[in-house]
C-alpha cells in the first residue's frame, strides 16, 4: 500500500497557523480529505512533522530570548493555570517541536474551543459556573522539556503530538490583557511590566529571568 504522507508544503503551511492545542489535521485526513488516513500514513505525517518543526524557519530557536509566551485556547488554558498539579493539564499538546526552555507565559486566545467545554475530564475540572478568561496572559510556568508521542503520559496527552512539559505553574492573580500571536513569541517589555504591576508576587521570578539572560 502506497504511504500518501502530507506535502512538506502543506505542513509548513500548517505549523505556521499552529495556535491550537491539536495534530487532529495530520491523523484524520489525507491531503485530498477524501479518506481517513492510515496507522502508516499517520506516522509518516508525524515523522515528516518532526523533521519540519526542527528548521529554523518554522522553530526560530537562534533567537534567544528571556521569556516566551504560548497562545493556548480556552478552555486549555484554564487547565494548565490551575495550581492544583494533580488535576491541572501539565501536558500540552502541539504538532511542532522547539529546542527552546526557559520561562513561558500562558496566553489564553480570544477564541474558546466550543467542542472541548464538553468533554468530560474538562468538565470534572472546571466547575460549570467558571468564567474562561480570554484575550489575557494568566499564568507563568516553566518549559521543562518535550518529548514525542509516548502514550497518554497524562490525562491531558493527544496521541499523534509533540507533548510540552509545564512545571512550576503560578497563576497571575489579575490577568493582564494582551494580544496572542502564533508559535512561541516573545512579550514586549511593556507586557512584562505590566504583568508584574498587576501581579507582584511574580515580579521576582520574571525578574530574575531577565537577569540570567542579560548577564
Amino acid at each position: 500500500m502506497t504511504i500518501l504522507p502530507v506535502a512538506d508544503t502543506a505542513l509548513l503551511a500548517r505549523l505556521s497557523r499552529e495556535a491550537i492545542p491539536t495534530g487532529a489535521y495530520f491523523r484524520t485526513r489525507t491531503p485530498n480529505r477524501a479518506r481517513p488516513l492510515t496507522s502508516q500514513q499517520q506516522h509518516a505525517n508525524y515523522q515528516q512533522l518532526a523533521a519540519v518543526s526542527r528548521r529554523p524557519q518554522t522553530a526560530p530557536d537562534h533567537d534567544r530570548t528571556a521569556i516566551r509566551c504560548l497562545t493556548i485556547r480556552p478552555p486549555w488554558s484554564d487547565l494548565i493555570a490551575i495550581e492544583d498539579n494533580q488535576v491541572a493539564k501539565r501536558i500540552e499538546n502541539r504538532v511542532w517541536s522547539s529546542r527552546w526552555r526557559g520561562t513561558l507565559l500562558i496566553h489564553a486566545g480570544a477564541d474558546v474551543d466550543i467542542p472541548a467545554l464538553a468533554l468530560p475530564a474538562v468538565r470534572e475540572t472546571l466547575d460549570d459556573d467558571y468564567d474562561l478568561v480570554r484575550g489575557s496572559v494568566i499564568a507563568v510556568a516553566d518549559l521543562a522539556g518535550i518529548h514525542a508521542d509516548d502514550g497518554a503520559c497524562t490525562t491531558w496527552s493527544q496521541p499523534g503530538c509533540f507533548h510540552w512539559e509545564l512545571a512550576r505553574v503560578q497563576r497571575l492573580t489579575a490577568p493582564v490583557p494582551a494580544r496572542g500571536a502564533q508559535r512561541l513569541w516573545t512579550p514586549a517589555p511593556n507586557l512584562l511590566r505590566r504583568i508584574t504591576d498587576a501581579n507582584p508576587h511574580l515580579r521576582g521570578r520574571l525578574a530574575a529571568t531577565t537577569a540570567g539572560a542579560d548577564s
